[in-house]
């Protein structure tokens, strides 16, 4: 089974069990049904935007989509680069690593993501894309390898290896590789308060 998929039969479990319908979560996290339902199915890559959107109308951590086991708790967590937990580029899509999936209740939420190649002019993006491009919280952006252009609520941003981009998440944002190879980003998301339960 791909991650992508993983993520998806993840969400479809965690949906099923609050007793919540596709509309229903629709509502809830500001996405559209056809968005998540193609997510469920592992056809779409969710954005790291919908991911926190869907995390907190289910009130659970991002985490939870990529391990629903994880134990509570841990002291810290290793993350080595042989076990990439990702939901694979694919079709115009996105590479989207966990970093610290198996710590449930934290802080921040560290990704590494390989950002698609931009394929449309911003004035003929679909409602979806400018739905999941903000999110709660603060967001700092580390590139790790190639170039990258990153849109801030219309004003663009030219990146490259070892570039920093620290901003709020509610500001309108979307990331695209430049140049022939993806880029590889550090994206680290900081909620602004731990979840203990």
């Amino acid at each position: 089974m791909s991650k992508t998929a993983g993520v998806g039969d993840n969400l479809r479990q965690l949906r099923t069990a609050k007793g919540l319908t596709l509309d229903r979560l629709a509502g809830m996290s500001e996405l559209t049904r056809g968005y998540i339902s193609l997510v469920e199915r592992g056809l779409k890559a969710p954005s790291i935007a919908a991911l926190m959107r869907m995390a907190a109308a289910l009130d659970v951590n991002v985490a939870t989509f990529f391990d629903p086991k994880a134990a509570a708790g841990p002291r810290y967590t290793l993350h080595r680069h042989e076990d990439q937990g990702a939901a694979p580029a694919a079709n115009g899509s996105f590479g989207l690593f966990a970093l610290a999936a198996a710590r449930p209740h934290k802080s921040m939420e560290p990704f590494l993501l390989r950002p698609p190649f931009k394929t449309s002019p911003p004035s003929v993006r679909t409602r979806e894309t400018i739905q999941r491009a903000f999110h709660s919280g603060e967001e700092m952006l580390f590139v790790v390898s190639g170039r990258v252009a990153i849109e801030l609520d219309g004003e663009e941003f030219k990146l490259e290896k070892g570039d920093c981009l620290y901003f709020s998440g509610e500001t309108p944002h979307q990331v695209n590789s430049l140049g022939r190879q993806r880029a590889e980003v550090l994206i680290v998301i900081a909620t602004g308060k731990s979840e203990k339960r």
